[in-house]
């Protein structure tokens, strides 16, 4: 198989666990992210990988990158964004500033219709976009745990012209060790990924626990079947329709995820901007089109993005 050269742009647990195993299988990876820490110390000790998988790989120090503007000069063709998708619209105006004619960008994230914006700044020709069925966190600069892995991942396209690009690196990301299919309806992928996720990260992010717990709670547990009750009433009204045994499929997905902290837990903790605009929210912009009540997923985001508000500071 053709060696490649990625660009990765945010080095978080998605995009580490992605760099490093297509990194292992010989493909040359640009990493980016603005940690410095992080960055410095896969710089001297190479990109650690526990858990699920286990593997330390090195990585070139041209190669690191601490912003957008250092892939100038980098001969980077397939880049994956792999950024919280709220900072979309801050990376793309800097990533057009380093776009390369045929550059395909590879939305690597969270939520619903990622792709959609990042092809409205480089056209659905040059986009595509993959689920992932991983999950881990930053357990230390330069080290990441491997929480749980439920193949395959999922890559489509926007646009057929691309397809047989899609396949490609459908191909290439399953041999690194990471079994990934090509799907002509990624779409229907993307809400069971977001119906999976809303249902637990900010049950998980409001209660600070970890999925497991949560799962375990009986309180917690009978919330998280509603909230994809809802997940699965609105997609269905949106022509997305999932096998009877899906909502079944869904509690024994996420049975399996163990004490993982979901991403939106640690936003929280660290003060940080969540994706809860294109997780649950989503799923009541896309009711609320269709006459479809989302109490429950409603007063999700409220709760959320209360917890975003800076603390009150009083005299």
């Amino acid at each position: 198989m053709d060696t490649y050269k990625f660009g990765i742009i945010g080095v978080g647990p998605v995009g580490s666990i992605m760099g490093a195993h297509l990194a292992k299988a010989g493909h040359e990876i640009i990493l980016v992210d603005i940690l410095h820490a992080h960055m410095d110390e896969i710089k001297r000790h190479g990109l650690t990988i526990t858990g699920v998988k286990e593997m330390t790989i090195p990585f070139l120090s041209k190669n690191i990158c601490y912003g957008i503007d250092e892939l100038h000069d980098k001969d980077v063709n397939h880049l994956f964004i792999s950024v919280k998708a709220s900072f979309l619209p801050t990376i793309l105006p800097q990533l057009k500033q380093v776009a390369k004619p045929n550059m395909i960008y590879i939305s690597l994230q969270n939520g619903l219709d990622n792709e959609e914006i990042i092809a409205k700044t480089f056209g659905k020709e040059h986009t595509l976009r993959i689920v992932v069925n991983y999950a881990g966190n930053l357990i230390d600069n330069g080290k990441v745990r491997m929480s749980f892995f439920n193949p395959p991942n999922y890559i489509g396209m926007i646009e057929k012209s691309i397809e047989q690009k899609a396949r490609a690196i459908a191909d290439l990301i399953t041999a690194a060790d990471l079994e990934t299919t090509f799907t002509h309806d990624i779409k229907k992928y993307e809400w069971e990924k977001i119906i999976l996720n809303a249902a637990l990260s900010p049950v998980c992010a409001l209660t600070r626990r970890t999925m497991k717990q949560m799962m375990e709670c009986n309180n917690t547990r009978t919330l998280t079947e509603a909230i994809l009750k809802e997940g699965i009433a609105v997609a269905a009204a949106n022509g997305i329709h999932f096998k009877p045994d899906f909502l079944q499929f869904c509690i024994n997905y996420l049975d399996k995820a163990g004490h993982h902290r979901t991403s939106m837990h640690v936003d929280i903790e660290k003060k940080h901007p969540t994706e809860i605009g294109f997780i649950n929210e989503k799923i009541v912009q896309y009711g609320t089109a269709k006459g479809i009540p989302t109490p429950i997923n409603q007063t999700i985001v409220s709760l959320i993005k209360g917890s975003e508000l800076p603390e009150y500071i009083g005299a």
